[in-house]
């Protein structure tokens, strides 16, 4: 998803911080794109498909002292258009406390080839955000897998298939805290998390319900939606630093957002 803001309870950030720590490092030892050409510069790799839609479904559960305090179940909709560049999703999630119902959340990102938009919506409140993408970006347009780019060395893989697609599986288990990711042509319909400390016990799931390739997909999918004001989202430190972005749409665990 490489993107951003965390939104989810600390076992998740935790998690992403390791993760994330082991990403960089890697990221460190790969290739810049070249700013020139935007887009074009993560597009190194042959394109397995012309497009791609990916439906995934998610849920996740907290336990503190052995009750649950907070759960949350969505969905989310990819549309990737690779031929030309563009994506987007859509995403929504109902966010429980002690078993209560307590917000329903929704955001939608577009990538247009030259700038990254993020329109949210939370309790009846909207808000946008826009990242300049032109300098250039890493990854390519379909690829949303963290573990597999990073390489990350304490990774195990295996071979699975999941929805009728041959999946590389990359295992991660540092100490008590485990991910697993099931990665088919840089796409991931299916990954696992697990957090647990002396109090706190986090798992979250998500999953492909649909994943089609070489489809048509609606142009007018990638038009921004009018009633809402794109306001310069702030610049990461690695942004700062490297003078180039990290692709938004690449995710370091299940179902990690992030909402503005």
């Amino acid at each position: 998803m490489s993107r951003k803001g965390p939104v989810l309870i600390a076992g998740i950030a935790l998690v992403v911080i390791c993760v994330g720590i082991w990403g960089l490092q890697a990221m460190n030892r790969q290739p810049k794109p070249t700013p020139a050409t935007g887009a074009s510069s993560a597009q190194v790799k042959p394109n397995p498909f012309r497009s791609a839609v990916v439906e995934l479904k998610f849920w996740s559960r907290s336990l503190h002292n052995g009750e649950e305090y907070l759960s949350a179940t969505g969905h989310r909709i990819e549309y990737i258009d690779v031929t030309g560049g563009r994506r987007r999703e859509d995403y929504a999630r109902n966010v429980a406390v002690l078993g209560q119902s307590t917000s329903v959340e929704t955001l939608t990102e577009i990538f247009d080839g030259a700038n990254f938009y993020i329109a949210t919506e939370k309790e009846g409140k909207r808000a946008g955000h826009v990242m300049d993408m032109r300098e250039g970006y890493d990854y390519t347009i379909w690829e949303d897998s963290a573990v597999e780019k990073f390489r990350v060395p304490v990774a195990t893989v295996s071979e699975e298939e999941f929805l009728g697609r041959p999946c590389k599986v990359y295992s991660i288990s540092p100490g008590k805290t485990a991910q697993k990711s099931w990665v088919w042509n840089g796409i991931t319909p299916r990954s696992e998390s697990h957090f647990e400390d002396a109090t706190t016990v986090q798992d979250t799931t998500e999953e492909a319900v649909r994943l089609e390739v070489d489809a048509d997909i609606d142009p007018g999918l990638f038009a921004l939606p009018a009633d809402v004001t794109f306001e310069p989202a702030k610049p990461t430190v690695a942004d700062q630093q490297n003078h180039h972005k990290s692709a938004p749409w690449v995710r370091m665990v299940p179902e990690v957002t992030i909402f503005f």
